[in-house]
């Protein structure tokens, strides 16, 4: 009873605080924030199915139940984007023939394979089943669609749901945990730093104290990966550091298995990175979040949507490297 009223309360505190931003975020019903896609167009341009269905080639046969189909798809999902729409098509006649388990797959795909507005469509509908009641990953995957397009009222909207969605025990303290950490990178997104903190500080003291029954050796590791974010937030990243020129390793759990990045220095300045990993759908993630890196000389580059996990991974092994290299 505790819990739920602890749970509660939150969930009235998240609300409040949407409440108290909405009239700085009201530009949202005309525009998006600078640099980001405006929801109200994708929505009035979204097709079902696309036109791209026509062209696109499926080749697979579709006798082979869900559960074969559902391991094509990943294939094709971490392959080029030619083949994330083969993927797409081929979830959506697993759909329409209504083989396809409890059908979060469906907005699961399409926001792994980058159809964000599509995705926000399918997700409302699955939300709305009782297959979601205690489906905290959708809504997650959900808050990040809105939050691709700068609508950051509706993400928190989303993740204060999610806070009344927890499963029980034993994995409701990793749920409300992963939570936690995607109210801390929204806040942070949208500049309210203290809110951000607190946040990601919560997700800290929750991860290493779930009694998950599998899993629980990463259970510090994440929540090392949220204090790499908070370090970032309070200033006490490398990013006015001096480097010693050399090679440099660091590595940080991803999605998949750890990733290991290998920075080169040279003339105190990031000349290079190389990644070893074993991630698969990340939307190219592994490529373009260290050429972002590059190019700005910075950790603080933009994430990919639909491959968050990657993408924190990737900046935190840098960061864990460039650690070493900077001078004390």
């Amino acid at each position: 009873m505790k819990k739920t009223c602890r749970l509660g309360v939150l969930r009235i505190m998240v609300l409040a605080q949407i409440f108290s931003f909405s009239l700085l975020l009201v530009a949202e019903e005309n525009a998006p924030p600078a640099g980001k896609p405006w929801l109200k167009e994708a929505l009035a341009a979204l097709k079902i199915p696309p036109d791209w269905f026509a062209s696109t080639p499926v080749n697979y046969d579709t006798r082979q139940p869900w559960e074969k189909a559902r391991l094509e798809i990943r294939r094709l999902l971490a392959l080029e984007p030619e083949k994330r729409r083969e993927a797409i098509k081929l979830t959506w006649l697993y759909a329409q023939k209504k083989d396809i388990g409890n059908g979060h797959e469906l907005p699961m795909y399409l926001f792994m394979g980058g159809e964000f507005a599509w995705a926000i469509v399918e997700y409302q509908k699955f939300l709305a089943t009782d297959a979601a009641k205690e489906d905290v990953h959708s809504r997650l995957c959900l808050a990040a669609c809105y939050r691709h397009f700068g609508e950051y009222n509706k993400a928190l909207e989303v993740l204060a749901d999610a806070l009344q969605h927890l499963p029980g025990p034993p994995w409701r303290i990793a749920r409300e945990a992963d939570i936690a950490d995607a109210m801390g990178d929204l806040y942070a997104e949208m500049g309210l730093i203290n809110y951000a903190k607190e946040q990601y500080k919560k997700a800290i003291a929750l991860y290493p104290t779930s009694n998950q029954p599998y899993g629980r050796q990463e259970l510090h590791r994440r929540a090392a990966k949220v204090q790499t974010k908070l370090k970032f937030l309070e200033g006490q990243s490398v990013e006015s550091g001096r480097f010693r020129d050399g090679t440099y390793s660091g590595k940080s759990l991803g999605y998949v298995g750890d990733i290991v990045a290998t920075v080169v220095v040279q003339n105190g300045k990031i000349a290079d990175i190389r990644l070893q990993h074993e991630e698969k759908i990340d939307l190219d993630a592994t490529t373009i979040i260290p050429q972002r890196i590059l190019a700005k000389q910075s950790l603080k580059v933009d994430g990919i949507t639909g491959a968050t996990v990657t993408y924190q991974a990737i900046v935190d092994a840098c960061f864990q490297a460039l650690l070493k290299a900077a001078e004390q």
